[in-house]
């Protein structure tokens, strides 16, 4: 079985401007596990473990989805934490821009994996970028107060142009996202 997910990848410049801001919120020193910059990257959809001749009606899936999706423009804006942050579990920036298209998107990502058995997420999608995830509940205070003060992060607009289905495989140093596959958005606006 491989261990996949559909996501959209970041460019180098706004990896590390989310990098550096990770690396001011580690300063609060709370039982967070901080994801790597290099790792960072906007989930559609996990599909969990699957068994690898589904791999290519996967991507035919994805191809169909892409073809029809135009690209569209985001910006990393904001942070805060889910459920909240009084109730910290998971900590994320948030995204700006084409919110629109890109629900539409996830959406009908959604749609074209339902037939190949991948039920569809029961929440809604909240796009969002994954800085870390809390681990206790202790020593929380100094990271809420530095999400409260940096509610006004930003870093550059950037073009999304593909959706990469991922290979993720889990390891003692953390995880190892390899690309299995690119589908260019090759739609229009409309």
């Amino acid at each position: 079985m491989i261990r996949t997910f559909i996501a959209i990848d970041l460019p180098p410049g706004i990896l590390e401007n989310l990098e550096a801001f990770g690396k001011k919120l580690q300063r609060a020193d709370a039982p967070v596990s901080w994801v790597k910059g290099d790792r960072i990257h906007l989930t559609l959809k996990f599909l969990g473990d699957v068994a690898p001749e589904q791999i290519d009606a996967i991507q035919n899936a994805m191809a169909d989805v892409s073809r029809l999706a135009a690209p569209l423009r985001l910006q990393p804006l904001g942070c805060g934490a889910f459920p909240s942050i009084k109730q910290m579990r998971v900590v994320w920036v948030g995204l700006h821009g084409d919110e629109g298209p890109l629900k539409k998107l996830q959406q009908e990502v959604e749609k074209a994996m339902a037939p190949l058995g991948f039920e569809p997420e029961g929440r809604p999608f909240r796009p969002h970028l994954t800085l870390g995830r809390v681990k206790g509940k202790h020593r929380l205070q100094k990271l809420q107060e530095l999400l409260i003060s940096n509610q006004s992060f930003e870093a550059e607009a950037f073009d999304v142009t593909e959706l990469v289905l991922y290979k993720s495989e889990l390891r003692p140093e953390g995880a190892r996202y390899t690309p299995l596959f690119r589908a260019p958005l090759t739609g229009h606006p409309d």
